[in-house]
C-alpha cells in the first residue's frame, strides 16, 4: 500500500477509530508510532501509546500478544534512528519527460503501463531507484498497480524484455526480485501522480490518444463526442443510485 501524505492519513483514521479494510496492522503500527514519536521520551511510552491506540480501534480478532514484538521493534527503531520517524506529506509525486520519452519508446502498452508504474514506485521509496520485493506477491502488486493481468510466467517475460533494453536492472542476490530503474529528477515534470491507484490506466488516460479513465473505477474508456465520464459497468450503477435519490426526494416531497 502507497500513502502519499502518511500524516493526514493517519490523523484521519485516528480521528474515526476506524482502520480501513486494506491497511494491514503492521502498517497501522508503523504509522500511529511515527506520528506519536515526538510525543514521548522513550521507546516503552510509545510502544504502550501505540498499543492503548490499537486497542481503541477493535480490530476483530487483534491479540495484542501476537504484535508486542513487531510494536517494540518498531518503537525502538525510531529511538535509535534506525527507522526514519518522518511521515510521508507528499502532494504527488512527479515523472519527468524524460522518463515519458523512454517509456514511449517501448513497443506496447503492457511494456510502457508496467514502466510507468516502475517509475512511481521507485520514486515513492526514495531508495536510489530501486523497487524491493521479496517475492512473487510483491512483484504481483507492482503489475495489479499498472493494471496489467498476466500469469507468472508471462509477468517474468515481460520484466526479461524491459531488461533486455536496458531500461531495469536486477539485483545481484538470487532470493529476491528487487528491481532499479534509473530515475531521471531533472528537466520537466511530465506527470504528476496523486493517487496510488490504477497507474498504469492513469499513463493510458494521460498520454494515449483517444482515451480516459472512468471517474468512479478508474478502467479505461474511450473519449467520445458524448462527454462519456463513465466505464458501461459503473455508468448503470451511478444511474441506479439517481434513481433511488430521486425516488427519496418524491417521497420527502410529499410528505
Amino acid at each position: 500500500m502507497y500513502i502519499l501524505n502518511e500524516k493526514e492519513y493517519i490523523k484521519n483514521i485516528l480521528t474515526s477509530n476506524q482502520k480501513p479494510d486494506e491497511l494491514s496492522i503492521r502498517y497501522l503500527i508503523t504509522l500511529i508510532a511515527k506520528y506519536y514519536f515526538h510525543n514521548t521520551t522513550d521507546a516503552e511510552t510509545l510502544s504502550a501509546l501505540v498499543k492503548k491506540k490499537l486497542a481503541e480501534f477493535a480490530i476483530d480478532n487483534y491479540q495484542e500478544y501476537t504484535y508486542h514484538k513487531r510494536i517494540m521493534t518498531t518503537c525502538e527503531g525510531l529511538f535509535n534512528e534506525s527507522i526514519d520517524y518522518r511521515l510521508k506529506e507528499r502532494e504527488f509525486v512527479p515523472i519527468y519527460m524524460d522518463e515519458i520519452n523512454l517509456i514511449h519508446s517501448l513497443p506496447d502498452d503492457r511494456q510502457k503501463k508496467v514502466m510507468f508504474t516502475l517509475y512511481a514506485v521507485a520514486r515513492y521509496m526514495e531508495c536510489g531507484g530501486w523497487v524491493n520485493k521479496k517475492d512473487a506477491k510483491g512483484l504481483s502488486e507492482i503489475f495489479k498497480l499498472a493494471n496489467v493481468t498476466l500469469p507468472c510466467a508471462k509477468r517474468n517475460e515481460l520484466l526479461h524484455e524491459l531488461y533486455r533494453k536496458g531500461t531495469i536492472s536486477f539485483g545481484k542476490k538470487i532470493d529476491n526480485l528487487n528491481i532499479q530503474v534509473e530515475l531521471s529528477d531533472a528537466g520537466e515534470i511530465a506527470y504528476k501522480i496523486r493517487e496510488f491507484q490504477n497507474i498504469g490506466n492513469q499513463y493510458i488516460a494521460h498520454f494515449k490518444k483517444g482515451y480516459k479513465q472512468c471517474k468512479r473505477c478508474g478502467r479505461i474508456i474511450k473519449r467520445t463526442g458524448t462527454n462519456k465520464q463513465y466505464c458501461n459497468v459503473c455508468s448503470k450503477e451511478a444511474g441506479a443510485a439517481n434513481n433511488i435519490k430521486r425516488i427519496r426526494k418524491c417521497r420527502e416531497n410529499k410528505n
